[in-house]
């Protein structure tokens, strides 16, 4: 392939042009020099931030993992368990202690009647006390004659008093049972319902605060990720400057390369003083070569400067204080759950309470029975000797014939006195027998009161606890963790001023290719306008008394596509070097 070329210097003499060729090489060796020291202080800045990034990311990792694993996901199920459990348990025994107000209800009543009945029996006794004293007038009215009569009289004084006193302790425990019974009820029908509204209350307070809870738990959770995310892209911009300033000795190779290219079209010049014109189309064609070259260095390090800029912009955007705050937001979420489920173990343990009133109640239930039991035992001792009485009395008025009407009466009265035991008797057995099924009843009732019923709610309750113990844990965790973050990335921003500074002084360097490019830009064109073109270029031969400059891959395609009018290489955000050396 050949190209045209101007015959002639036209308003360019050989000096002039030489001058030119001059003036620009010393302009790139002050280029090459100056970048020389910024580039290094750009590159030591951006290897510190690549460390500081490095840092973040392994703390980010740590705390990304740490949140999946123990997440307050983690927690909702166990407590919505918990919950279910402590509704169960509780409901439970509301409704065993709803049923049992009513079965004291019964039991009250039953009480009354079997006061009402003691207190029969001790108007028997009464009765008795009555006839032993009516006995006593008559063994004072017979006199000798009476015969037994008077241990009859002194027996049933002494047998009323005996009842009286065993009677009156019936009375007495079962009045006391009653009252008992009474305050049980009222103390249950009075509390029940508010414990049954707190139950309530607890159940739409968890709820509330769960739901509250699992709204944030999606964005929280994603915020980890989401830093993660932006600090592995600050670390890859980074690394990218890192990378493309540690490549800047195959732009400074160009640099040179340039500079040797110069040296040679000038030496070729110089060789021939006086036919020196027959060079310049090949002075030309090399011209343009440097001019593309220095364009391409000129788009590189616009390329990393831009990048330099992108990724302070990143870092300046980085911030850890959206995770900073996820380790305090965990802890109260924590904290106001912990509060919440001690109301299912302040419940828990008030209707515990209940539960040692009313076994308190039916242990003296219980107390209460084996009273009337042992007084029902004595009963039958009672109407036999009741009956023994009244033969006693009958024997003595057949005795005495015509003086034994009163004593006759008395042993009359001693058998309606039997019959009214024997009637009050049996219905306090079967008053007891009521009461036994109630209390039967009832105990079967309590049987949820017991720690074997609340198995379920312990082993929920231990597990939340352990969940919520790991969540606190991984919650410290992350707040250190990111505190650390916080520390890092605060370090960071403040040493982007000095990054972004450094980074001008190095746009300012390199900007000054601007001003290498300007004269030699104009002479390509002087040479271009102003000479006819006589004779052609051997583009060839040119890229082979250039090719030995160029060992660079990057440099080979400026060059074919300078020489050739092929596509010029764009330059591209570079995370791995602008070029490959080739040799």
């Amino acid at each position: 392939m050949t190209s045209a070329a101007p015959a002639t210097a036209g308003t360019h003499g050989q000096a002039e042009v030489l001058a030119v060729l001059d003036s620009t090489r010393a302009g790139l060796e002050d280029l090459a020099r100056s970048s020389e020291v910024e580039v290094a202080s750009v590159s030591h800045a951006f290897k510190d931030l690549a460390g500081q990034a490095d840092t973040i990311l392994k703390q980010a990792a740590a705390i990304v993992g740490c949140v999946e694993k123990e997440s307050m996901h983690t927690v909702l199920s166990s407590v919505q368990s918990l919950c279910r459990s402590g509704r169960e348990s509780l409901g439970r025994r509301l409704e065993a202690a709803t049923t049992i107000v009513g079965t004291l209800q019964d039991e009250e009543a039953l009480l009354a009647r079997l006061i009402d009945l003691t207190h029969s029996q001790e108007a028997i006794s009464r009765h008795l006390r009555a006839l032993s004293v009516l006995t006593n007038v008559e063994v004072a009215h017979l006199g000798s004659s009476g015969g037994n009569i008077g241990l009859l009289a002194q027996e049933l004084s002494t047998f009323s008093k005996a009842l009286a006193r065993q009677t009156l302790e019936l009375v007495r425990d079962t009045e006391k049972r009653k009252q008992t019974i009474v305050d049980t009820r009222k103390e249950l029908s009075a509390n029940l319902p508010r414990l049954r509204s707190a139950l309530s209350q607890m159940e739409d307070d968890i709820a509330k605060t769960l739901r509250i809870i699992d709204a944030g738990l999606s964005q929280q959770a994603s915020i980890p990720e989401q830093f993660r995310r932006g600090a592995e892209d600050t670390a890859m911009q980074i690394a990218g400057v890192v990378a493309a300033l540690q490549s800047h000795d195959i732009t400074r190779q160009q640099i040179e390369h340039v500079q040797q290219a110069l040296q040679l079209i000038a030496s070729r010049i110089t060789a021939a003083p006086r036919s020196w014109v027959e060079h310049l189309p090949a002075a030309y064609v090399g011209l343009n070569v440097q001019i593309c070259q220095l364009k391409n260095i000129r788009e590189t390090v616009a390329h990393w400067t831009s990048q330099v800029r992108r990724c302070m912009d990143g870092i300046q955007q980085l911030s850890a204080s959206d995770v900073v705050s996820i380790g305090p937001t965990v802890l109260r979420q924590e904290r106001e759950l912990s509060s919440k489920l001690a109301h299912i173990e302040h419940l828990q343990q008030k209707s515990q309470e209940y539960s040692g009133r009313m076994q308190s109640t039916l242990g003296g239930l219980s107390s209460l029975v084996e009273l009337v039991n042992a007084h029902l035992k004595r009963s039958q001792t009672i109407r036999d000797r009741l009956q023994v009485l009244m033969f006693n009395s009958l024997i003595e008025a057949q005795r005495l014939g015509g003086r034994g009407a009163v004593v006759s009466a008395i042993a009359n009265l001693i058998q309606e006195v039997s019959a009214e035991w024997n009637a009050s008797a049996n219905h306090s057995r079967l008053a007891l027998t009521e009461i036994l099924n109630l209390v039967q009843r009832t105990t079967g009732l309590m049987e949820v009161f017991s720690e074997s019923s609340c198995q379920k709610l312990r082993e929920d309750q231990a597990e939340t606890a352990a969940t919520l113990a790991r969540v606190r844990d991984a919650a410290e965790f992350v707040a250190r963790e990111a505190a650390q973050m916080q520390i890092v990335t605060t370090s960071m921003h403040a040493n982007v001023a000095a990054v972004a500074e450094t980074g001008n002084r190095l746009e300012i360097c390199f900007g000054h290719l601007d001003g290498v490019l300007g004269p030699i830009e104009e002479l390509v064109r002087d040479l271009e306008k102003n000479e006819r073109h006589a004779g052609s270029c051997d583009t060839a031969e040119v890229e082979q008394w250039l090719s030995s400059f160029y060992t660079t891959e990057i440099e080979r395609y400026v060059m074919s596509a300078a020489l050739h009018g092929t596509t010029m290489p764009v330059a591209q955000q570079s995370f791995a070097g602008n070029g490959v050396e080739l040799f």
